[in-house]
């Protein structure tokens, strides 16, 4: 028996202690503490208001998330400086302020093709760095219109953009002459996203000349909807009206097709070409003798704003959940204090009742540590019940398993 009783109450144990594990530690303070402690009102009251402060931070913080998935772009004007200098010219005046030159015999001159983001905003400082030139351009191609017998080092210059290459504000070309040459410059725009231009007939029928695909198939999917083309029988299948049948030469489609069909309708962009004459005479080279101005779509500060309170919050979490459970401890500590409280004053207030409740509880949980095991309550009644040999190995198990529980909840208090 004493054997059996040694076993039941070591599995009781592991148990008591895996279910305290997975009870809730709650931050409220009972009720009845504020009946003591006139001050834990105003916990109470910090409390509530904590738990509007996290359902309004949650709400805010799921509008970040939302903001951040999708592209945030601000419309800019990207100014396009083009000129050029000339060295060596029979009318040069050489000055100390000039651009010297390796060989000042050799007439040459200097095409200059430079690009500056415009402040938009107003005066207003940001802290945001702007973009430079060759970020919004994918190539730059400049064809001189010239004798190649007498300049064999080529009319055509090119410059692609390369992965990992550094930004620049723009480009120089020098060359040999001294005669004006005329210059067509190619700019093909680099779009983040990709943009594409649309067929002509798509253009006009969606009213967009350059977006990005997904914007287009939404813009079709809009207009599908707005005329009713979808089929009230089977909603994937899409009956085109005169209009779209000239487009995709179909009477019907359905959704997965869209794409496909759309396809057939993408170009790449048109790209910006500048006709120049690059002149032989002076000019001031600081000064840029024409100026042309492209719309461009930079990622607006706002989301840069966006991130770095996202990015602070997150370094925050952890200070803050560290937080929250040094409050849960000291809420537990108080919570045990306060049943300590009401078993001491439940002997003080009625002793005979109190240590008759105690000892049928007691008794409860004995019987639910033996199981199967029962006892005679009549004999348990009599002192030479407690004599018997196992009663020692019993109390030992069950003062063991107290003095344990107690040095954890030490440990736990001084941590």
């Amino acid at each position: 028996m004493n054997q059996d009783l040694k076993r039941r109450t070591n599995e009781a144990s592991p148990n008591i202690k895996k279910n305290k594990k997975k009870r809730r530690i709650e931050k409220t303070i009972p009720p009845k503490i504020e009946s003591l402690i006139p001050e834990s009102k105003l916990y109470t009251q910090l409390h509530e208001f904590e738990k509007k402060m996290d359902a309004t931070i949650m709400r805010k913080r799921l509008d970040i998330q939302e903001a951040m998935s999708k592209p945030i772009k601000t419309k800019k004007t990207l100014r396009i400086f083009i000129s050029n200098t000339a060295s060596g010219q029979n009318n040069d005046i050489m000055n100390i302020n000039e651009i010297s030159l390796e060989n000042t015999s050799t007439p040459s001159w200097i095409l200059k093709i430079e690009g500056k983001l415009l402040d938009n905003s107003a005066g207003k400082k940001s802290n945001q760095v702007e973009k430079k030139f060759s970020s919004f351009v994918k190539r730059v191609i400049v064809q001189l219109d010239r004798d190649q017998t007498l300049y064999p080092e080529g009319n055509m210059i090119e410059w692609n953009k390369n992965p990992g290459q550094p930004e620049i504000d723009g480009f120089e070309i020098k060359r040999t002459g001294d005669t004006d040459v005329n210059a067509k410059i190619i700019i093909e725009m680099d779009y983040a996203p990709h943009k594409y231009k649309l067929s002509e007939d798509l253009a006009n029928l969606l009213d967009i000349k350059l977006d990005t695909k997904p914007n287009v198939v939404m813009a079709l999917w809009q207009y599908i909807k707005y005329h009713k083309l979808q089929d009230s029988d089977d909603k994937r299948i899409i009956n085109n009206n005169e209009e779209l049948k000239k487009i995709f030469k179909v009477n019907q489609m359905t959704f997965p097709q869209m794409p496909e069909f759309i396809n057939q309708h993408l170009l790449p962009p048109d790209p910006i070409i500048i006709d120049y004459k690059i002149r032989m005479n002076e000019r001031n080279p600081n000064e840029a003798e024409y100026a042309y101005d492209i719309e461009v779509e930079v990622d607006d500060a706002v989301r840069n704003r966006i991130s770095s309170v996202v990015s602070v919050l997150q370094e925050n979490a952890k200070e803050y959940m560290d937080i929250d459970e040094k409050i849960s401890k000291i809420i537990q500590a108080i919570n045990n204090c306060k049943l300590k409280r009401d078993f001491m004053m439940s002997f003080v207030n009625d002793p005979v009742t109190f240590i008759n409740q105690w000892v049928a509880s007691q008794a409860r949980d004995y019987e639910n540590i033996l199981g199967d095991i029962h006892i005679n309550k009549e004999e348990s009644r009599h002192s030479e019940f407690f004599k018997k040999p196992w009663i020692k190995e019993g109390v030992f198990h069950y003062l063991n398993a107290k003095t344990h529980k107690k040095y954890n909840e030490l440990v736990h208090q001084q941590r």
